[in-house]
């Protein structure tokens, strides 16, 4: 048996876009911890790993911008995007 040494903290993070003074977009969010509740805003990746390796205790890996390097996003199928739980709520 596999004994579970980690504990489990879970982050709620929202990002979004916004525009700058001088009109370029530029990515802005705010990350939650769930089980101490210390938040913050971020304007950047440095600051969310900051974030987390505070809350944690854990250095984890950082975040490394590398505006060179492509990343695979897998395509969402057309039949898994369809799929979804019935609704009942509804009267079919």
């Amino acid at each position: 048996m596999v004994q579970r040494s980690q504990i489990i903290q879970s982050f709620v993070a929202r990002i979004w876009l916004e525009r700058g003074a001088n009109g370029d977009p530029k990515w802005r969010g705010h990350i939650q911890h769930i089980q101490g509740q210390e938040e913050i805003y971020f304007q950047d990746l440095a600051e969310v790993g900051e974030f987390l390796e505070q809350v944690s205790g854990i250095s984890g890996p950082g975040f490394v911008a590398d505006p060179g390097k492509k990343i695979a996003i897998p395509k969402r199928s057309a039949v898994a995007s369809k799929k979804r739980k019935p609704d009942k709520r509804r009267n079919n």
